[in-house]
């Protein structure tokens, strides 16, 4: 059975920890490196329900999109919400490994994955891998496009931003968007996909005429689950779960 420093080089190796953002937290985050592991559940939280689905299969690690540690800790206890979480992972000893801003940028990651799922033929990567642009293969409205959208992610929550049509694609799964990517949509005459806008850029998008398609985070992300689930089965004899409570939390 392999270890946990051995599955997180393996990783590494496919999606560099160094590729992560600067604020981020990724790789082996709780357990011991040389933990042997047998089941591995794959998540995009680790939270209460994921640990305990985790305990009920003898998972020996939840492989994670969502570092369950981001912020800064200087305590472990139950008085917060990541404390408690991290004193249930370790009385039930099942460590975490965590894959999140480098996976969403790497080679067939969340930003590919969705770039692919809206039905881009081919695509350019831009602003570093963290956003795609691509053209549709037919112009439609804005309405029927976020419709498109909804149904393609599955999602349940869509919200819009500008009205007319749209044929270019810039999309960015996760944690919405900046200034640089509202003026490069402005250049492109592009709509935005992404989820978790501030109301500042919301703001600037209208004003400038920006079109905006908002999706879930949830939604947006959805392809970590498999592609991890493919990659442990082409690297390790691991029997390998994805976790049927992952949250979206808006339904």
């Amino acid at each position: 059975m392999p270890t946990l420093q051995q599955i997180e080089q393996s990783l590494n190796l496919a999606y560099p920890f160094s590729d992560a953002c600067s604020y981020d937290n990724v790789g082996l985050l709780v357990g011991k490196k040389d933990k042997e592991v047998k089941r591995v559940l794959i998540a995009l939280d680790v939270t209460h329900a994921v640990i305990e689905e985790a305990a009920a299969l003898g998972a020996d690690l939840i492989l994670s999109h969502h570092p369950v540690i981001f912020h800064e800790i200087k305590s472990v206890t139950d008085k917060d919400y990541t404390g408690s979480l991290l004193l249930s992972l370790a009385q039930k000893d099942i460590a975490v490994i965590s894959l999140h801003t480098n996976f969403d940028k790497g080679e067939n990651g969340n930003n590919d994955q969705l770039a692919l799922c809206l039905g881009a033929k081919e695509y350019q990567k831009i602003e570093d891998g963290f956003a795609t642009l691509f053209d549709l293969e037919k112009e439609m409205d804005i309405a029927a496009f976020a419709l498109q959208v909804k149904s393609a992610l599955g999602d349940k929550v869509v919200r819009t931003i500008g009205e007319g049509k749209v044929k270019k694609v810039i999309a960015a799964c996760g944690a919405g968007i900046g200034e640089e990517l509202i003026l490069l949509a402005k250049e492109q005459n592009a709509v935005i996909v992404t989820a978790d806008i501030k109301h500042n850029y919301a703001v600037m998008a209208r004003d400038l005429g920006v079109k905006v398609v908002e999706t879930t985070h949830y939604a947006g992300e959805w392809g970590f689950t498999e592609r991890m689930k493919k990659i442990l089965a082409e690297r390790f004899s691991l029997e390998t779960f994805i976790s049927q409570h992952n949250i979206n939390p808006y339904g």
